[in-house]
């Protein structure tokens, strides 16, 4: 809430011990939108209203940061995978990196889908 990123010295000198021992400290504003965090962080200091002491400087927030571009499953023109019937798109499939390219690549798995249904 400072806006410092957390550090393994700052978790390791603050009062909350940390629960996830494998997550590695770090700066969450660096993998969640900007109103993701900001909403976050509003809910935090409402919780606090009802659980004082939630909104501490202490209190840890664990984020997943997750960046798979280069596993591309093998997928035909129309995004379906090496199982019928099984379909890979967007960020998940490592194809696009853009929330138009992910909505367009939906749109053209769901035409393939129904053109399927129908014949």
């Amino acid at each position: 809430m400072k806006g410092y990123r957390s550090t393994h010295k700052r978790i390791r000198v603050g009062f909350v011990e940390p629960t996830l021992k494998e997550a590695e400290p770090g700066d969450l504003s660096l993998v969640l939108p900007y109103n993701t965090l900001k909403s976050i962080i509003e809910m935090i200091e409402a919780l606090d209203k009802v659980t004082p002491g939630i909104a501490s400087e202490h209190t840890l927030l664990y984020g997943v940061e997750a960046k798979f571009y280069s596993a591309r499953p093998k997928l035909t023109g129309k995004f379906e995978t090496e199982i019928t019937g099984l379909y890979a798109g967007g960020d998940g499939a490592g194809i696009t990196r853009g929330l138009a390219q992910a909505g367009a690549c939906g749109v053209a798995m769901a035409r393939d889908i129904i053109e399927k249904l129908q014949n």
